[in-house]
């Protein structure tokens, strides 16, 4: 099976109400970085600049987070989101030409809610995406 078809059925796992669940469990787990990594993910998703195979990539990252049985269990210490975080890095590698600011600032708000200010404010200090 050739990997983008393997990708592409993660996609049927992914539901907003599921990421934000999922997010919410591996709040204290996961860095704000990654966290914010998924989020501007999340929020392009919706954003029709993006191609709709692109975005497809971001919608199977995502379904692959929030399933449950994935290759490396999430709930090995350590280990568990390594297989979650190659994936959204790879994801977030196709993402990187789509980001605008309008999408780091909602990304910014939902992570502070999820991660609290200090979290946001480490984000914030290493501006990940350059634009303009």
């Amino acid at each position: 099976m050739k990997p983008e078809k393997k990708l592409s059925t993660y996609g049927k796992y992914f539901s907003e109400k599921n990421l934000f669940k999922k997010l919410k469990s591996v709040s204290g787990t996961l860095s704000a970085n990654m966290l914010y990594y998924i989020l501007v993910l999340f929020y392009l998703i919706s954003d029709k600049s993006v191609p709709f195979k692109t975005r497809m990539i971001f919608v199977a990252a995502l379904g692959y987070l929030i399933l449950p049985t994935d290759l490396v269990s999430d709930f090995i210490p350590g280990l568990g989101f390594t297989d979650d975080a190659a994936l959204i890095t790879y994801a977030v590698s196709q993402a990187s030409n789509y980001v605008t600011p309008e999408i780091q600032a909602k990304a910014l708000v939902t992570l502070e809610k999820i991660a609290g200010p200090k979290g946001a404010e480490k984000v914030r200090k290493k501006g990940f995406f350059k634009t303009g």
